[in-house]
């Protein structure tokens, strides 16, 4: 059996945390017998769940696409730095066979050095061409179950997550299949109208893809996939809070509307994340990176250049969030679409644990017990 005990400020108080085998089985002040043969990771922090990001592309000059072990190592790397310890590989709309070698890449074998790779998010190519984003629109196609269950296939069964634009022909057997097969599907890169958003739901669809962000506008007569995610109370919503994909202001007014019950923060980032300004690739696609925004040539949004730790800082700062609110938005959430043992800070839920400084930057990223980042 594999003991560490991490300790740490919890709930106002200094205590103790044993993680055994991966797992907490007690909290508070430990006995000798707990504390025999453990390894000790001292913080002088506040401990929190660590993050969950279900929708992440890249970061540290790496990309999902990059179809490689080693790009998906830097991207665990990179992001545990900055509180991350599960995420899902995010792919982008290209060819059926570039895709599918991204399926197959990751191998059972595959042991992270950073944030646990918890399966795949496909992002496209199922999605309305008439809201691409910075995805390529050469490659969108309509619903297609025999493709999705091939990469399933190729996946091991590593398909977690899919967005699909629910307005799409084919779209109700494709999203019907997909619940089947226990993946979670979530409606963006969209043209719905309120019918159709409602639709998709009532197949099996749970979330919404980056709320606000290439969908069909809010209109007060026609309230559109956004309206949608705002007001169904059943619905899960992604939200990019770099204050560029979506207005400090309206954030706001979101969270007053919804609270953050529904709310899950996700970073979108690609390659850029935590590198220097420069010319990147997204989806095969050149990306411009400015004073850390990533746009296309066209000024299109691509992606973010976000860390979750910092997508906090913007809630807080903001004053949207009360910092007990952060492990709710950041991994309860998560945990309870995804059906995860994680996000909480108790016995029998995997050991994955920050801490934060003062300043709420990460200095100690705990994975399953085990220590992968450390300021």
């Amino acid at each position: 059996m594999v003991k560490t005990v991490v300790s740490g400020i919890l709930n106002q108080e200094r205590q103790q945390i044993l993680i055994e085998d991966g797992i907490i089985t007690a909290t508070g002040q430990l006995s000798k017998t707990d504390l025999e043969g453990a390894t000790l990771i001292e913080t002088n922090g506040e401990l929190y769940p660590g993050f969950i990001d279900i929708h992440v592309h890249g970061g540290g000059g790496a990309d999902t696409m990059d179809a490689s072990p080693e790009a998906f190592q830097t991207i665990a790397k990179t992001h545990a730095a900055h509180g991350t310890t599960g995420l899902y590989l995010t792919t982008m709309t290209e060819s059926p066979e570039r895709i599918q070698r991204v399926m197959e890449t990751l191998e059972p074998t595959f042991q992270s050095e950073g944030a646990q790779v918890l399966g795949f998010h496909l992002e496209g190519p199922f999605i309305n061409p008439d809201y691409p984003g910075a995805h390529a629109q050469q490659h969108i196609i309509e619903p297609n179950i025999e493709l999705l269950a091939e990469w399933i296939e190729r996946s091991r069964h590593q398909v977690k997550i899919i967005t699909v634009a629910p307005e799409l022909p084919g779209a109700e057997a494709l999203i019907r299949f997909a619940t089947e097969q226990g993946i979670v599907v979530s409606m963006g890169h969209s043209a719905a109208d309120l019918s159709d958003a409602q639709q998709g739901k009532a197949w099996g669809a749970q979330s919404v893809t980056h709320l606000f962000n290439a969908m069909s506008r809010f209109h007060h007569r026609e309230p559109g996939l956004a309206g949608f995610g705002l007001s169904d109370e059943e619905i899960y919503v992604e939200l990019i809070v770099d204050y560029r994909h979506v207005h400090p202001f309206v954030v706001k007014a979101m969270m007053r509307a919804m609270g953050e019950e529904r709310l899950l923060l996700i970073t979108d980032a690609m390659r850029a994340a935590c590198m220097k300004d420069g010319i990147y690739e997204l989806g095969g696609q050149m990306v411009f990176v400015r004073q850390g925004v990533a746009t296309l040539s066209n000024g299109t949004i691509a992606g973010s250049t976000l860390t979750m730790d910092q997508a906090v800082r913007n809630l807080l700062d903001a004053g949207t969030l009360g910092k007990q609110e952060i492990s709710r938005v950041t991994s309860q959430n998560q945990s309870r679409l995804l059906k995860l043992r994680k996000g909480v800070i108790a016995p029998s839920f995997d050991g994955d644990i920050i801490a934060f400084d003062e300043r709420l930057q990460v200095t100690h990223t705990i994975v399953r017990g085990n220590l992968v980042f450390r300021k």
